[in-house]
């Protein structure tokens, strides 16, 4: 048997025992990407063409979308040591059958899911190192090698959110641990690359004041808000000027490790 794996969250990437599988014609990536991402599930023609085409489907979109499909089909089949490939065609649509473990994106889900349950048991070290596992699937942006606008539109933002839900939670957990000091380089970076994201600056503040830097913690507050004035013309939420004032007042909660909750 064959073993088929697919890799979306980073580049599109597909494998056959190890070995790479190209798939070149842009449109056969497109497909191949929406399929993936409802793997296991059948995805409607009108999605399918939505994906491929935007606003300016060909005249006949299902019989393009056919061609496609087959062309595919031709592609994963090649590989597949003549075995049944992974596509399904039904009245509804087409879907993409994808065997356990042979999906990172399914991978990720899953290895989340573990995590938060050993930390439900109290467990943080595992949470933490399983969420590290989880995390270290992500190879950069989200298929920067599909051209599809609606797909980058519709569909890569909420994984984009997803990753850094479970990030956010990692670091809740790090920092619960006494990790602070290995989170500062790493959160400096996610503060430069998210500017605008709340959470990563209240951790990086919270980080600093535990090493013993809270002079640096009030000028990372003090990038934020000027950052969110400049840019977005709004102050720092409240979490983050409650944690601004309890900086300046010594609050010794602050030094607390104690979990501040599920994300």
């Amino acid at each position: 048997m064959h073993d088929l794996d697919f890799r979306i969250l980073g580049p599109l990437e597909v494998t056959v025992n190890a070995r790479r599988v190209p798939v070149a014609a842009g449109k056969q990536r497109v497909l191949l990407a929406t399929l993936l991402l409802s793997a296991n599930r059948t995805v409607p023609i009108e999605e399918l063409s939505e994906r491929l085409w935007g606003t300016d489907p060909p005249r006949g979109p299902r019989g393009a979308l056919h061609t496609y499909v087959t062309r595919l089909r031709q592609t994963l089949d090649r590989h597949g040591d003549g075995e049944t490939g992974p596509i399904r065609t039904s009245a509804a649509g087409y879907g993409i059958e994808v065997a356990a473990g042979a999906l990172d994106l399914i991978r990720f889900r899953e290895m989340v899911g573990r995590a938060r349950t050993a930390g439900e048991r109290g467990d943080l070290a595992a949470e933490s190192a399983g969420l590290t596992e989880a995390l270290s699937l992500w190879r950069g942006p989200i298929l920067p090698d599909v051209r599809s606008d609606s797909l980058h539109r519709d569909v890569v933002p909420s994984l984009i959110e997803e990753h850094l839900r479970t990030l956010e939670r990692r670091h809740e957990v790090d920092l619960a641990l006494g990790r602070h000091d290995r989170l500062v380089c790493e959160l400096r970076a996610l503060t430069g690359k998210h500017p605008f994201h709340e959470r990563f600056w209240k951790q990086l503040m919270v980080a600093l004041y535990r090493c013993g830097r809270p002079a640096e913690a009030l000028e990372a507050y003090g990038e934020v808000t000027a950052s969110l004035r400049r840019r977005l013309g709004v102050c720092p939420g409240p979490e983050v000027r409650d944690l601004h004032t309890a900086i300046l007042r010594d609050d010794p909660r602050l030094s607390s490790t104690r979990p501040e909750g599920k994300l």
